[in-house]
């Protein structure tokens, strides 16, 4: 009986593989705010998914445009929306459509043309998903408190497109250089080739 518990006890304060969910914040991109390997923070309505197609780009920032503009209008051309939230392992190519929930009583402000479009920062708050006990914020930072552990880069000699490999690799990388993390933060603008990898609080 006494082993029993013991491994009961054991199996219950073992840690888990599991990321913890970390608030951030996520980018906005053709004025529209994007989910990565994260969920919104706040309620909202879903309205639909959106897929990629056939010939999809094979560079991270023409990808997002593919799916936010190009996509979107033929899939859901009249549909009025706030953000997408694209699923994980799926390598960019499925998103789902949601809206937020407003205030009735707000007033809708509507941006001139060349204007930038502004987002309500509570749209933009996030929860990180988490893959084997590691957060990656792509198009997302963190808001919790955290200890840089350092930068890295992707071998030049690794030459795949496949998002989920180029996913895959950086988080190997970084694991090698730095075994005690528990983030990734990708840079922007680098095509998920270079990364900030941190040690969450």
């Amino acid at each position: 009986m006494k082993k029993l518990i013991l491994g009961l006890s054991a199996l219950l304060f073992t840690p888990t593989l599991s990321a913890q969910k970390i608030p951030g914040t996520a980018n906005v991109i053709e004025g529209k705010v994007v989910f990565i390997e994260a969920n919104p923070a706040i309620q909202y309505r879903h309205i639909g998914t959106v897929e990629c197609s056939a010939f999809s780009p094979d560079k991270f920032d023409l990808m997002m445009k593919h799916m936010l503009v190009k996509r979107m209008a033929k899939e859901h051309a009249e549909v009025e929306f706030d953000a997408l939230i694209f699923r994980p392992g799926s390598a960019f190519c499925k998103a789902d459509v949601i809206q937020f929930y407003r205030d009735p009583k707000a007033k809708k402000k509507k941006n001139k043309k060349g204007e930038e479009v502004e987002v309500d920062p509570e749209f933009r708050k996030s929860e990180s998903v988490g893959r084997g006990g590691i957060n990656l914020f792509i198009e997302n930072n963190p808001t919790a408190e955290y200890t840089l552990l350092g930068k890295v880069e992707i071998p030049t000699n690794f030459q795949s497109v496949d998002y989920e490999a180029v996913i895959k690799e950086m988080t190997r990388v970084a694991t090698a250089a730095y075994p005690d993390l528990n983030g990734i933060v990708f840079t922007t603008g680098t095509d998920l080739r270079k990364a900030n990898v941190i040690k969450l609080k």
